[in-house]
């Protein structure tokens, strides 16, 4: 935290932001869960993508969680045939439900403190 007052003054060190992109074709041969992303440096982490359902008759359910935290700090729905967009803070693994045999696409644009 920067700290100003009458007699001092000092501010934050710079910080160095990285931003990685990744996107995969996903599959489930059944209903089912799928853990589809996790962060690997251990840390929270802010992202923005896309989900599409391209094939399959149920829907998919988007789930984003924290460790430390039972239930998703956001969950997204995406109908059979659709496509959904997010922007999510704070979490590091993201898992895929299904209700029936389903394929896609997941994109997501991570971006994170070093």
């Amino acid at each position: 935290m920067c700290n100003s007052n009458l007699s001092t003054l000092s501010c934050c060190s710079d910080k160095v932001v990285v931003q990685d992109k990744v996107c995969i074709n996903w599959a489930l041969a059944a209903a089912g869960t799928q853990t589809i992303y996790t962060d690997n440096i251990s840390q929270t982490i802010n992202g923005t993508g896309y989900v599409k359902a391209e094939t399959g008759t149920g829907t998919v359910t988007v789930n984003f969680f924290r460790t430390g935290v039972v239930a998703a700090i956001q969950t997204i729905v995406v109908p059979a045939g659709g496509s959904t967009s997010f922007t999510v803070s704070r979490f590091n693994t993201i898992s895929l439900t299904t209700t029936a045999a389903a394929q896609g696409e997941f994109c997501i644009t991570v971006r994170y403190a070093l």
